[in-house]
């Protein structure tokens, strides 16, 4: 099986298409008159799982900011368990490992696709088989994902979302989201764990991860909000510090939908979304239901 890294000179051929794809008008709606965006035929079946994918690929999945170009017929599949409904996930697909009809919400990757709103066509609990020939898999910090070469506003090349169109020759929906959206269950972590405290669990192999921690906001006051438009960085979000015992973790927060509206309690609270490694843990909320208040 051949893994070719991506050189620069062949960043240079592909330069066009990438322009293009940074170009493309964010407020394009997909056509949903098929519906179907995805395979109406089979693509094959499953070749590895999503665990056994990030070993093979561990000294990429490893750098801080990589990708490669798949040549060979490599076929994952996963569950959805984070889609972009809530609006905090751009872009934004996470699936998750199964073990016939159980999920396994610690080994997952990030699906990234360019589209305006994915949850129609990619709706919690569908399972998704990917065959990655043609297609872009690397990682930005300890993030692994499945997309396509872009270049950024300031001028970096980065792994962004893939092109809306090649769902349809790439990507084939088994069966309904009912077989699995009762079965998604994210993992606890406690003030303490291993995973949050020992530096030899921030890795690749445990980002990203749907999670569910309790612990407290920095700022919780009961008024400000997560994420106010006016204290956005470059990236469009705001970082939280919130604390899980002695350990302090991230919440990041995308600006401009009903997750950023969501003000910061000043009691306890248990949060679920999906956790991954830059720099630090972080945390992103998939949606308002994903703040709980935890009573007296």
């Amino acid at each position: 099986m051949k893994h070719n890294i991506l050189t620069f000179g062949s960043l240079l051929m592909i330069l066009g298409s990438m322009m293009l794809t940074a170009c493309m008008d964010d407020n394009d709606t997909p056509d949903v008159e098929d519906y179907l965006v995805t395979s109406k035929t089979s693509i094959g079946g499953p070749t590895t799982t999503i665990s056994e994918f990030k070993n093979t690929f561990s000294s990429l999945f490893a750098q801080t900011n990589a990708f490669n170009l798949v040549e060979d017929d490599i076929i994952i599949e996963g569950v959805v368990v984070a889609n972009d409904e809530g609006g905090n996930l751009y872009q934004t697909l996470v699936l998750a490992q199964t073990n016939g009809y159980k999920i396994d919400p610690t080994n997952c990757i990030v699906l990234a696709i360019k589209s305006t709103y994915l949850t129609p066509y990619f709706q919690m609990g569908q399972m998704v088989r990917i065959n990655l020939k043609g297609l872009y898999i690397g990682c930005y910090s300890k993030l692994p994902k499945i997309g396509q070469p872009y270049i950024t506003s300031s001028n970096n090349l980065r792994l962004g979302p893939m092109l809306f169109e090649l769902c349809k020759t790439h990507i084939y929906l088994v069966g309904a989201p009912k077989d699995y959206a009762d079965k998604i269950q994210p993992a606890v972590l406690n003030a303490g764990d291993n995973l949050l405290t020992n530096s030899k669990y921030q890795n690749y192999q445990n980002s990203p991860m749907l999670v569910t921690v309790e612990g407290t906001f920095t700022e919780g006051d009961d008024e400000t909000i997560l994420a106010p438009d006016e204290l956005k960085d470059a990236g469009m979000g705001v970082d939280r510090n919130f604390k899980i015992g002695s350990t302090t973790i991230t919440v990041r927060t995308s600006t401009q939908n009903e997750v950023a509206f969501l003000k910061m309690p000043k009691k306890k609270v248990r949060l679920t979304g999906v956790l991954s490694y830059y720099s630090g843990w972080q945390l992103q909320l998939r949606s308002v239901n994903d703040m709980q208040i935890i009573e007296d």
